[in-house]
């Protein structure tokens, strides 16, 4: 139980912006942390929804509520996971042999790389937003539960890269077959609740999801030798622009 109390903490101290835990970040610590960080998403996702009602009374332009929408998820979580996303970016981008994209990963400094990537995601990020209606937002607050899950179901279910530290998060036995299901639960409910507030579009997100995920494993498997806290930490990211693009898609029914 005290893990588990233990790992609670953990998964808001580490990937949210709730004040910091004396906890100390160990396997025994860690052992649950990866159920607990898709709640993380359940506040962000609850803020978006708040910031849809009230925007349209504050607002005249869109540009606004699109900054807002993009920036949200990186303050509510600290920017934990934009840091993944920057390393993973700098080694993807490096031409470097698998090794010296490893070391990459090690990294603390980011390279000119990452700070590109960080311009061109945030320039994406708003164009979508802004042309998202209203009715999107209350879809996509789930979305950010749901990358979050497949985050963790990406560190379980699959082979990580020797360096990789995600083994800390990994249990023993049959708890790692447990914390596979309760994620699969988180992503399940969040999509059933999608598609019934709009089939069309919330079978959209989830499509842009799975791309996501796909994307993700080929991206680790082929430059990195598997799964890396880095790697799923890009990962989040990629799934929380390729979500809500596939639900403009839907709504503006380009393909007709």
């Amino acid at each position: 139980m005290k893990s588990v109390i233990n790992s609670f903490l953990l998964a808001f101290s580490l990937y949210s912006v709730s004040p910091k835990t004396k906890v100390e970040r160990n396997h025994e610590n860690s052992r649950f942390i990866l159920i607990f960080i898709p709640l993380v998403g359940t506040i962000i996702g609850f803020c978006i929804s708040k910031w849809a009602i009230a925007y349209p009374y504050l607002c005249s332009y869109a540009i606004l509520p699109a900054v807002v929408g993009a920036v949200i998820p990186s303050i509510l979580s600290a920017g934990s996971h934009l840091d993944g996303f920057f390393r993973t970016m700098d080694a993807f981008f490096s031409n470097e042999p698998r090794e010296g994209k490893l070391q990459i990963l090690e990294d603390t400094h980011g390279g000119y790389f990452a700070i590109i990537a960080c311009v061109w995601y945030f320039m994406l990020a708003i164009g979508i937003w802004s042309e998202m209606p209203v009715d999107g937002l209350f879809i996509l607050a789930y979305s950010f539960v749901i990358s979050r899950a497949l985050y963790g179901i990406a560190i379980l279910s699959f082979k990580h890269a020797k360096e990789s530290k995600c083994s800390t998060y990994v249990p023993e036995g049959g708890l790692r077959i447990a914390e596979v299901l309760i994620l699969l639960v988180y992503v399940v409910i969040c999509g059933l609740r999608m598609v019934r507030l709009n089939m069309e579009v919330g079978l959209a997100c989830l499509g842009g999801a799975v791309i996501a995920f796909l994307l993700h494993l080929c991206i680790a498997k082929r430059h990195f030798g598997g799964i890396t806290e880095d790697s799923a930490s890009f990962f989040v990211h990629i799934c929380e622009v390729l979500m809500p693009l596939a639900a403009l898609i839907a709504y503006k029914q380009w393909w007709l």
